[in-house]
């Protein structure tokens, strides 16, 4: 009995002793502080693809709800709403162009076209859309000028195609022809606009951009 007494103290004072093994080496916390930091940049990855994919599903069903009213106000007006490159679309004093001209004319009354006995009449009929905030940018000079803009925060671009093509100065996209978040829509015959969300595009080219550096960081380390 006392043999195995002191053989049990003899192991707990051998494991408690400052040379023991029960302390993790210098190599050990390293490797688990590395293990750590994949791991956290693999979750900040994930969140911003899933941040990325719910702002552009936002921004297609803005796309939609704006594309129903433009149909509505042609339905009334009998005509798109300009865009201010083509036709010039003023506001107390100022001119509108692309997202903000669109605002403008989606959320002021609109004169109804009919033709009655032959006779055109235009009637007063309330606007066909109405934005919130977040759809919203107003305009540092003048905030009564309010441009639509995207879930990522960037400015709708919106052209009439009824006169020539007008492509948005500030598109980050390196091709600028290329079709990616940008919609093109008839209504009547032939009838037809566009609307692109530069901020979908800015972020594709990011994502693109990401995976191109990722993938040369990837080569160099294999060289090395």
């Amino acid at each position: 009995m006392m043999s195995r007494t002191s053989e049990t103290s003899s192991s707990v004072d051998s494991a408690s002793a400052p040379g023991g093994n029960s302390g993790f080496t210098l190599i050990e916390i390293l490797i688990v502080m590395s293990i750590i930091g994949i791991l956290a940049g693999l979750v900040l990855i994930a969140m911003g693809s899933i941040q990325k994919t719910a702002k552009d599903r936002a921004t297609e069903a803005l796309v939609e709800r704006l594309n129903l009213q433009i149909a509505d106000y042609y339905r009334k007006r009998g005509a798109l709403p300009e865009d201010g490159h083509d036709t010039e679309v003023k506001f107390r004093g100022k001119s509108l162009k692309g997202s903000a001209a669109l605002y403008h004319q989606l959320t002021s009354d609109v004169f109804e076209r009919t033709f009655i006995a032959g006779e055109r009449r235009e009637d007063r009929r309330d606007p066909v859309a109405k934005f919130e905030n977040r759809d919203l940018l107003v305009d540092d000079e003048d905030e009564s000028i309010k441009w639509i803009i995207d879930a990522h925060g960037s400015k709708i671009h919106y052209d009439n195609l009824t006169g020539r093509l007008d492509l948005p100065e500030d598109d980050m996209a390196a091709d600028p022809d290329s079709k990616y978040a940008r919609w093109r829509f008839t209504v009547g015959f032939d009838s037809h606009y566009e609307i692109w969300s530069l901020g979908m595009r800015e972020a594709a080219e990011e994502d693109e951009l990401r995976v191109i550096e990722d993938s040369t960081e990837e080569e160099a380390y294999d060289e090395f």
